[in-house]
């Protein structure tokens, strides 16, 4: 079996170049810069970080590695500062204490053809934490860290109707792995608050649309999300910068109910944006 198995993933990754790909290619050899980001690449391996997110806050790094064309494996991570773009309006740091939020990312990410149809895979686990400390005048200082595990992915089926245009649908998911606290609360009501975060957190999407594709890391998708398991989550669905803004307006709605207040976006309706049918440019890996 192991033997079938391992064959088939040769056989696929030989006739992955058949015709387009949502990986963005390697640039060549030596430094590059574009305008996302600056960096290095080398054999099968680019090192790069985005130096608009910098400026903001967001320090980050990112390492690629293409174990084929169309199969690659991404790893990024990085460290935000969420004091630093208020500063650059008048706000000053806090003192006494510091917060800081960092992410860890790695995806494997696969473009198989067999002549007009593709088949995609998307594998995700994440790390995010939280570290923050907070000197108090009459007691100790306070120190905390949270960090979560998740896992999420996506298969999808394509058709290409032109070498630029493809047909697609497919079925995404999501799932918390872990939540740790530090230092251990050591409460049994906490563990079981825990224990049904996981419960409720499995989400599935399905999507389906179609996908245009301009040079090598141009693409628009014209797509529809419908929710197949409601987890929470589905705050973290999606891999484009469209799909992060539906997430933003969604996590403020949450935030607005848990707290008992109006949510401000509820009667707020933007096309391709706040809505289940949507519209992206940035859809290649």
């Amino acid at each position: 079996m192991k033997k079938i198995v391992v064959l088939l993933f040769v056989f696929l990754s030989v006739i992955s170049f058949a015709i387009k790909s949502d990986i963005v290619p390697q640039h060549e050899e030596g430094f590059f810069v574009n305008f996302e980001n600056i960096g290095f690449s080398f054999s099968n391996v680019e090192i790069s970080t985005a130096p608009l997110l910098n400026i903001l806050g967001i320090y980050n790094l990112r390492f690629r590695y293409y174990l084929q064309e169309n199969i690659l494996v991404s790893l990024n991570g990085g460290v935000i500062d969420p004091f630093v773009f208020p500063s650059y309006f008048g706000e000053p740091r806090p003192t006494g204490g510091y917060l800081y939020i960092y992410y860890l990312n790695t995806y494997n990410h696969n473009n198989f053809n067999f002549d007009n149809f593709s088949l995609k895979t998307h594998i995700q686990p994440s790390l995010y934490g939280v570290m923050m400390h907070i000197n108090k005048l009459d007691s100790e200082p306070f120190d905390m860290g949270v960090n979560a595990i998740t896992i999420k992915g996506f298969s999808q089926l394509g058709y290409y109707l032109t070498d630029n245009l493809e047909l697609f649908g497919g079925v995404e998911g999501g799932y918390l792995l872990s939540f740790n606290v530090n230092p251990d609360p050591n409460d049994p009501d906490f563990n079981q608050v825990i224990r049904k975060a996981k419960e409720e957190s499995l989400y599935s999407i399905g999507r389906g649309g179609i996908r245009f594709y301009s040079g090598d890391v141009f693409g628009v998708e014209l797509g529809y999300r419908i929710t197949l398991v409601d987890g929470f989550l589905k705050i973290l669905q999606g891999y484009t910068a469209t799909d992060y803004i539906y997430n933003s307006f969604n996590l403020v709605s949450i935030y607005t109910s848990l707290l008992n207040e109006d949510d401000p976006f509820k009667d707020i309706n933007i096309p391709f944006i706040t809505t289940d049918y949507y519209l992206s440019f940035t859809v290649k890996f």
